[in-house]
């Protein structure tokens, strides 16, 4: 519901002569969870069953390299166009992972066995046991020798092709660097030196130039190297009082420049080390986790955490709410009547009220909307909302009012817009009346 004049609403405004001929307005920020792209609570199915936990944005996927590629050069691209597909009608798009090693698979081989056929060298593990983090079934399983030449040339022709087909595409939200380790996390009995894995990276950043790439955090070593390059990073194990401690500031990580201030420019993603009960069952810190991924400037939250009893859903709520940019106009200030062929200045008071920063591009859209709520008169803003950090911002601006515009009373919107309509428009946590996207926010007469 539109907000009446700020003294109505909060403590006392004072106007002075001037504020008599303004349109003083004030909204209050809502509790909404919003499924607002790139962002938030992130989804583990690759076709929606069943009705998300909370409104997400994207779907997260992974699949070992032999179910992408089970005969060298033919390509099953169908494990990602049939999720592109089957979550597309609720406007979320895909993030993914390619794995070359799992102590999940149901056989022994990830890597595709047509690559050990070649004379690629490996190396055969057991994993598995009543712990549910450690593996499923405990049966041999083959590992690829990531030193291989054959491994890097096999493997880098994969991720070529798979890069010309799905780098910059519009449904894909990001990619993981897996291929290496267990599960594609950067862990393994059977390290490979480091000037091999950096290899692994950079056959990513070729394949990959458009569509954002996060590097597992376990590898600090390499971290350094991936992070200098622009990618984003991610936690798998966040609940474990180890992963927590052993963070940003430690001595594992005390060589990675400049890593707590990734958030600032790519995208930051976390994964419960196990579910509720497991994290209550080892008597981790259910709150400490939240607060973890919050402090740490969350993007994305894998939903892996299982069920969670209703006393602890308050603080699931609040970290999906705050994950990523959550946007906020407090007040707008702005002339009752304007002259057609004038400016209309807008002043505003926005807050990003979340605890991380939008990655795509978005546009902040005016409009005059006729009593119909259609626009008669339409001008992108010159701010640019990913420059807007949490906290509070001051934003001026002008909107230029066309000298043909019909006199009348019109009503002034606000939208977040993709310039390139591609994804959908970002929703605000303010208590103004929202159509498509769209924002009423007070009333502009023109002359």
């Amino acid at each position: 519901m539109l907000c009446v004049l700020a003294l109505l609403l909060a403590a006392p405004l004072v106007l002075d002569a001037a504020d008599t001929e303004m349109v003083r307005v004030q909204f209050r920020e809502v509790d909404t969870l919003f499924a607002n792209p790139g962002q938030g609570w992130m989804n583990q199915q690759r076709s929606p069953k069943n009705e998300p936990r909370f409104p997400c944005s994207v779907a997260y996927v992974r699949f070992g390299w032999a179910e992408a590629e089970p005969v060298e050069g033919q390509y099953n691209w169908k494990l990602l166009d049939d999720a592109i597909a089957a979550w597309r009608p609720r406007g979320a798009a895909i993030g993914f992972r390619v794995m070359t090693c799992s102590a999940h698979s149901a056989g022994y081989y990830t890597s595709p066995k047509w690559l050990f056929d070649a004379g690629c060298k490996g190396h055969e593990y057991l994993r598995g046991g009543d712990d549910p983090t450690s593996g499923g079934k405990r049966i041999p399983r083959i590992e690829p020798d990531y030193s291989d030449p054959l491994y890097l040339a096999k493997h880098g022709a994969f991720l070529k092709a798979l890069g010309e087909r799905y780098d910059g595409h519009p449904a894909i939200e990001f990619l993981d660097i897996g291929s290496y380790g267990i599960w594609g996390e950067w862990h393994t009995p059977h390290p490979a030196p480091a000037a091999v894995r950096k290899q692994i990276v950079d056959l990513y950043l070729r394949a990959f130039r458009k569509t954002p790439l996060v590097f597992m955090s376990d590898d600090a070593e390499v971290l350094a190297y991936a992070l200098a390059r622009g990618t984003g990073f991610r936690r798998d194990g966040v609940g474990s009082p180890w992963h927590e401690k052993t963070w940003i500031g430690s001595k594992k990580y005390a060589a990675v420049e400049g890593m707590a201030e990734t958030w600032k420019r790519a995208p930051i993603v976390f994964e419960w080390f196990g579910d509720h009960n497991y994290l209550q069952s080892r008597k981790w810190s259910f709150d400490a986790a939240v607060n973890f991924m919050l402090n740490n400037h969350v993007t994305l939250i894998n939903d892996n955490v299982g069920r969670v009893p209703p006393e602890a859903m308050p603080q699931l709520e609040k970290l999906a709410r705050l994950a990523g940019a959550r946007f906020v106009l407090r007040e707008l200030a702005h002339p009752k009547t304007i002259k057609r062929g004038s400016p209309l200045p807008l002043q505003m008071k926005w807050a990003n009220v979340g605890v991380g920063k939008l990655y795509h591009r978005y546009i902040l859209r005016f409009s005059l909307l006729d009593t119909e709520g259609r626009p008669v008169f339409t001008a992108d803003a010159k701010s640019d909302p990913r420059d807007w950090l949490p906290g509070k911002r001051d934003v001026t601006e002008s909107l230029q009012l066309p000298a043909m515009l019909k006199p009348g009373d019109y009503a002034l919107a606000v939208e977040f817009a993709d310039p390139g309509n591609q994804r959908r428009s970002f929703r605000l946590a303010m208590d103004a009346p929202e159509r498509n996207g769209q924002y009423e926010l007070s009333r502009v007469k023109v002359e």
